[in-house]
């Protein structure tokens, strides 16, 4: 019995893959996560159901694909941009900028997370797509600043940015207040204080 295969990815159509993915984006942004299906995916972008099951197992992991792909060059996800200066400024741009990247699509980004709780396939993309690659670029700047001796060697650079991130998620998935600049650049200082001491 031959074993099935996954399919191949270079082999999708651009222009099919394009029309899916920017439909489903501006589904979920538009209308809200409730509204989105296969069908209407497929309806508004002109292509079968079976074309888009064929690349992608729900509509969160189209929308996922499609949410990252947006963010793929910007500051949120890319290392590139993570800045060679005073390490609380750096770290504290790099938030802001991404803050201006999300800030407009929050709904759409707290869905994912939340659907991704009762989907192991889709919680399993979103942290290999999004929510892993995004804090790489903190990691990058934390792992600069202990060749420099201005934080101890032995801090883990993945848990420094877990310092940080986890007070954003926390306030935007459960705690009634606003993500602010002022809240933002806090998050910096409380997570350096922390990392600053244990040196």
């Amino acid at each position: 019995m031959r074993a099935e295969r996954s399919p191949d990815p270079t082999r999708r159509n651009p222009e099919s893959t394009k029309a899916i993915l920017e439909t489903a984006l501006a589904l979920a942004r538009d209308e809200g996560w409730s509204k989105v299906s296969i069908e209407g995916i497929a309806s508004r972008a002109g292509v079968g159901k079976r074309t888009i099951y064929r690349w992608w197992p729900s509509k969160g992991a189209v929308v996922l694909d499609a949410y990252a792909a947006r963010l793929q060059d910007t500051p949120y996800m890319s290392s590139g941009a993570t800045g060679d200066g005073d390490l609380r400024d750096d770290l504290a741009r790099m938030l802001r900028e991404t803050w201006d990247m999300v800030s407009d699509s929050l709904p759409l980004l707290v869905s994912l997370i939340g659907a991704a709780q009762h989907d192991p396939d889709l919680a399993s993309r979103l942290w290999e797509r999004l929510i892993g690659p995004s804090s790489e670029p903190v990691q990058e700047r934390i792992k600069r600043a202990q060749e420099r001796g201005e934080i101890a060697p032995d801090a883990d650079p993945f848990r420094a940015a877990e310092l940080i991130y986890g007070q954003i998620y926390l306030r935007l998935l459960v705690t009634p207040k606003p993500i602010d600049t002022d809240f933002l650049e806090d998050c910096v200082d409380l997570a350096l204080r922390g990392l600053r001491e244990h040196s």
